[in-house]
């Protein structure tokens, strides 16, 4: 095979491989609008409580894939003790017992977002000011990397939800962001919902 044969076919196993890649992305991209378009239905019409946490739980699973993120927990915040509470945890390295886990008031990168109102990325959570290395410690688990943005939902901070570990050895993007922060609004608003329906009932 000559040099200019080899460089072409070079190019091509490159191409193939670029198209592979983009048909992936593509696909996760779908499964992530589809499930935020049952989250907009949802909101329109509001689900029993059961059946809202499995389609957040869902949702979850979904943002993972789209966003290639190892693991991923939604963080509900306890308004009597201020305190974010583990609530849904999957990915990779997702363990029971961190489920109902609690992170005490404004600790962490979480906290840190559910004050603030705002997302952020932390592509080098160890060295960040902000870490709570506690968790980490008790699980056996390093976070090296972490995207999280908070929950809203009739002006209120509820909850946060996290991305920890982007896959292969990559760095949260802006455009990770932008999808997690619009997965929040949704669920912020049907969050929402189901309080008041509690609240309601009670």
């Amino acid at each position: 095979m000559s040099e200019s044969d080899e460089q072409v076919h070079d190019e091509i196993a490159q191409l193939d491989s670029e198209n592979a890649a983009l048909r992936e992305e593509i696909l996760s991209l779908r499964q992530f609008i589809d499930s935020m378009q049952n989250l907009m239905e949802a909101v329109e019409q509001p689900l029993p409580e059961a059946e809202l946490m499995e389609l957040l739980s869902d949702v979850l699973g979904n943002a993972l894939q789209t966003i290639s993120a190892s693991d991923g927990s939604l963080l509900v915040l306890d308004e009597d003790s201020n305190e974010l509470v583990f609530v849904i945890t999957q990915g990779d390295s997702a363990k029971e017992q961190l489920t109902w886990q609690r992170l005490p008031p404004g600790e962490g990168i979480a906290g840190w977002v559910a004050n603030n109102r705002r997302a952020t990325i932390v592509n080098d959570a160890q060295a960040d000011d902000r870490f709570y290395p506690a968790m980490d410690r008790e699980l056996g688990f390093k976070t090296q990397s972490v995207l999280a943005a908070p929950i809203i939902g009739g002006g209120r901070v509820l909850g946060v939800i996290e991305m920890l570990n982007k896959k292969d050895e990559k760095l949260f993007s802006v455009g990770d962001q932008t999808l997690l922060t619009l997965m929040c609004r949704f669920s912020g608003e049907l969050l929402y919902t189901v309080i008041q329906q509690n609240q309601e009932n009670k």
